[in-house]
């Protein structure tokens, strides 16, 4: 018999609950600047990739990388959708977020799709996008989390559980609806999301706040790793090119962090 669907739907699993609960306990003992930022890693596009390649082809993936690009406007409009509603919502505002940024990404999406995008068009509108995105989010505090919660084995599977569903889900619909969509999916945040959720949840909106105002910064790891994958990935495979791409992406990240250091934040009281 041919386990080889539900062992690629198990490494798609375990990989995206390993992430989400790497960037929480990040955020919880370390520093939601320095999660917001590594959130802003192609964390979701190095999953997307990884899994449409070996599946459809690097030729696929190729095609999808424009749009790609592109969707990091829809990312950065998701951001802004749950920045002011967990501002406004005083009831369900977890929940009410969620919902109210997920339909601002879908959107933005259904827009970008019907745009014939190059490289360079979409690379400028998603630079312009992170431009604005820094502007408005400089104002956020940078709120540290206060008496981290204690892990227990319920706790870390229901944060895993969520984010197995979650990027399963992205994975299967990019491979299912076609190049396009295939990228604008990459730039859905499925690690980033249930994140939000459960710092959110955990430690109030001021916390979560602090992660999107950081996340901008990280952006441009996410546009450096697609733009290398029409070199890597023909070169080297998916495996060689994701990981080639990756090297890439956290050397800018590497840079970001420590210069981000020089210039204290405005810390909440």
């Amino acid at each position: 018999m041919d386990y080889s669907h539900e062992t690629s739907l198990l490494a798609k699993a375990l990989w995206a609950a390993a992430l989400v609960l790497g960037i929480s306990a990040i955020a919880e003992r370390v520093s939601t600047r320095v999660a917001g930022i590594l959130s802003g890693a192609p964390l979701n596009t190095v999953i997307v990739f990884f899994f449409v390649g070996h599946d459809m082809g690097t030729d696929y993936v190729v095609q999808s990388i424009p749009y790609g690009i592109a969707s990091l406007t829809a990312t950065l409009a998701f951001l802004f959708a749950y920045y002011r509603a967990s501002l406004l919502l005083t009831r369900y505002a977890v929940l009410g977020s969620c919902v109210i940024a997920s339909a601002a990404f879908i959107a933005i999406a259904l827009l970008l799709v019907s745009i014939p995008f190059t490289l360079l068009g979409a690379a400028a509108l998603s630079l312009s996008a992170i431009l604005l995105a820094l502007r408005v989010f400089r104002t956020i505090d940078i709120a540290a989390v206060q008496k981290p919660v204690r892990y227990t084995a319920k706790l870390l599977l229901l944060r895993g559980g969520f984010a197995m569903f979650l990027v399963v889900s992205i994975i299967t619909l990019a491979e299912t609806l076609g190049t396009r969509w295939t990228g604008l999916l990459i730039g859905f945040p499925a690690v980033m999301l249930p994140t939000l959720v459960i710092i959110h949840h955990s430690y109030g909106a001021a916390s979560t706040h602090a992660m999107i105002r950081s996340f901008p910064l990280g952006v441009g790891s996410i546009i450096l790793y697609t733009l290398s994958v029409p070199i890597t990935f023909p070169l080297w495979g998916v495996l060689g090119g994701s990981a080639a791409s990756l090297a890439i992406a956290l050397t800018y990240l590497s840079a970001v962090t420590i210069g981000s250091k020089t210039r204290p934040p405005r810390v909440a009281s």
